[in-house]
């Protein structure tokens, strides 16, 4: 969004301006509706972030597939930078897109006005804060997911520019995502949610030691591995990419090393397992891929000593999603070291090997402290009015890395 998108949606969100913007994008959605089929309308305004992207369609291909015989999903212009323009592919028969330069239609999908019903269709309106907490929900009262599908189209041209990059991608591969600031410089606040990229180099030679090719995705010109460049191959640098090579990494890896940025949800939207690794606490993260988390470690300022689980929740940790307010509650966040990074990689290729297994005293542990938070901040109306009344890592999906609790003995106390 625009760094004054708050003043434009303060405006739109005038009732007389709200209502001519409804009337412009029913204008422009309502062309691709049929008055003989059940039509649902959905803006996405946050196209240009893969994360949203991928997994804000793959949500309404699961919520509302079944109940509808056309979706009609509203995104900014393709040419958009960032924007991952094959992913319409993606989504399934039943879903259209619609491109619009309009800004303030845009802004519409930062509205919770909930569902308005026509003659023959719907509009939703929903905040993706509130779109996934439907999901999650969804997924807790036992609801099926439904997934993204690589199209023949997008594996096709995705296997042109793996050929021309000299890569085989039927060739067993990881994917690999390093998060920094050099890649979104306007969201530097985000900080915490970033890694240095050299303390992989032990996991990524680990991988490729098992018999996986590593494949990078991300951010440009990053610092170089030393690592073999036959074996560990960066997408960004690739000639001729229009975004099928990352697409077909993500929906076709056996596994991915990766940390909590947009690419881990587009994986979990094709269903591919990822080891989160520098993960942050926060609210609405759900690992329902049952991914496993290993996570950052938190101190207060000016202390040698890390923080316990029960620490960080009593804190509130999990509701700060700024550097500022983080520093400002006296804590900060650690990276995982090298040997850490290694350690719970073995996890994951014994997790791929189907050798595995989680203490689930330990894991059962984890979660009913999460549980205990979720069930205090559920509570708070304040936190509910934000839609941030639900804590992720409360519920049966995911796990933390069992090497993460074997080397933090206290850390579950």
């Amino acid at each position: 969004m625009m760094a004054n998108a708050g003043d434009e949606l303060r405006e739109l969100m005038e009732p007389e301006n709200q209502q001519a913007t409804v009337v412009e994008l029913i204008k422009l959605a309502v062309p691709h509706t049929r008055k003989d089929q059940r039509n649902l309308i959905y803006v996405l305004s946050q196209s240009s972030r893969i994360g949203h992207f991928g997994m804000e369609t793959q949500i309404i291909r699961t919520l509302f597939e079944d109940k509808y015989d056309r979706i009609i999903i509203l995104t900014g212009a393709l040419e958009r930078p960032g924007t991952h323009r094959w992913i319409p592919d993606c989504a399934g028969p039943k879903i259209h897109f619609v491109h619009t330069h309009d800004f303030n239609i845009m802004l519409l999908g930062q509205v919770n006005a909930g569902m308005q019903s026509y003659e023959w269709f719907d509009t939703l309106f929903a905040m993706p804060r509130t779109l996934f907490l439907m999901f999650y929900r969804h997924i807790l009262g036992g609801g099926p997911i439904k997934r993204l599908e690589l199209s023949d189209r997008v594996a096709d041209r995705a296997r042109e520019i793996f050929a021309h990059n000299g890569v085989d991608p039927d060739e067993p591969f990881a994917l690999f995502h390093n998060r920094t600031l050099a890649y979104h410089p306007e969201m530097a606040y985000h900080g915490y949610r970033t890694a240095t990229i050299q303390t992989y180099q032990a996991s990524i030679a680990r991988l490729i030691e098992a018999g996986f090719r590593v494949i990078r995705l991300g951010e440009a010109n990053l610092d170089r591995l030393d690592l073999p460049a036959d074996r560990y191959v960066e997408v960004p640098s690739w000639e001729g990419n229009d975004g099928a090579a990352d697409l077909y990494v993500l929906a076709r890896c056996a596994f991915g090393l990766a940390q909590n940025s947009g690419p881990i949800w587009v994986a979990a939207a094709f269903g591919r397992p990822v080891l989160r690794t520098n993960t942050p606490f926060e609210h609405l993260n759900l690992p329902y891929n049952d991914d496993i988390s290993l996570f950052k470690h938190y101190r207060r300022i000016g202390s040698d000593e890390f923080m316990n689980y029960r620490e960080i929740l009593e804190a509130g940790i999990p509701l700060l999603f700024m550097d500022e307010d983080i520093a400002k509650a006296g804590v900060e966040l650690v990276e995982n070291s090298a040997e850490e990074l290694l350690a719970a990689t073995e996890e994951m290729l014994a997790r791929n090997a189907g050798t595995w297994r989680p203490d689930m005293t330990r894991q059962n542990r984890f979660r009913e402290l999460g549980l205990a938070y979720h069930d205090r901040v559920s509570a708070d109306p304040t936190l509910e009015r934000q839609q941030l009344n639900f804590y992720g890592y409360a519920h049966p999906f995911g796990y933390i890395s069992e090497s993460f609790l074997e080397a933090n003995p206290g850390f579950l106390d």
